[in-house]
């Protein structure tokens, strides 16, 4: 895992993505799920190409079921892009590298 890609648990959420200076990207996995595996080079990339404007987190909903149950996650991987606003949207699924950069460009700047 790159150090710039980091995993979040129900303990360190708060601290760590809702009273983060920058939006935080959290994408809600699990070790089981294929879709969940293929994602993580391109989070990772993401991560280090973005690291001064963005920090990329990990939650594994199996180990962190109250984060999943709060922000209701029920398909895998979830992306949520949290901001000081707290929760700005989601997305489900493995997006590839392009459709991230799109859609966290879209967001970003709204």
């Amino acid at each position: 895992m790159s150090e710039r890609l980091f995993e979040v648990t129900d303990d360190t959420f708060e601290a760590r993505v809702l009273e983060a200076a920058t939006p935080t990207l959290v994408a809600f996995v699990a070790s089981w799920c294929s879709p969940c595996i293929e994602l993580r080079p391109r989070l990772s990339a993401l991560a280090s190409a973005r690291e001064t404007t963005l920090q990329v987190a990990l939650c594994d909903v199996d180990l962190n079921t109250a984060m999943a149950h709060k922000y209701g996650v029920r398909g895998m991987p979830t992306l949520a892009l949290f901001t000081d606003a707290g929760l700005d949207t989601t997305r489900v699924g493995a997006l590839s590298a392009a459709q991230l950069e799109t859609w966290l460009d879209h967001q970003l700047v709204n």
